[in-house]
């Protein structure tokens, strides 16, 4: 995990695109949600969050005022269903937390203990030695 987590790893639904299993990955990684790039996943390039956000004066869900909304309520049920994570719990933490804070506690609970790797949000693996969480 990095030292530092830049903003723009954080997608507009307030998932940590650095914990994303797809960011990763060793060969063509994803480079997140917000970062201009030839190998995003198809999940972004059709997210109706992402493009509702680019039509709007704000950067995160959590910092609009429709939110919680619809879409990001339809995500974070199948987030849940799918990864036990919730994006509407993530997305609320910008808007209480503030994004510093919330890179710094992500940072905390995301580190593999035994090498400082990265716990992915998919599959609670560690992204260097495997190690399941």
């Amino acid at each position: 995990m990095p030292e530092k987590i830049d903003t723009n790893m954080f997608a507009p639904c307030g998932i940590n695109c650095q914990l994303c299993e797809k960011h990763v990955k060793k060969t063509n990684p994803c480079p997140g949600c917000l970062i201009k790039g030839s190998n995003k996943t198809k999940s972004v390039l059709k997210c109706k969050i992402r493009e509702c956000l680019n039509k709007k004066t704000v950067k995160y869900c959590g910092r609009c005022s429709e939110f919680p909304c619809k879409l990001i309520k339809k995500q974070d049920k199948n987030n849940i269903k799918r990864y036990n994570y919730s994006s509407l719990e993530s997305a609320k933490r910008i808007k209480n937390t503030g994004i510093k804070r919330m890179m710094d506690e992500d940072r905390k609970k995301w580190t593999c203990d035994e090498c400082n790797g990265i716990i992915t949000i998919q599959n609670k693996e560690c992204s260097e030695c495997g190690k399941k969480f």
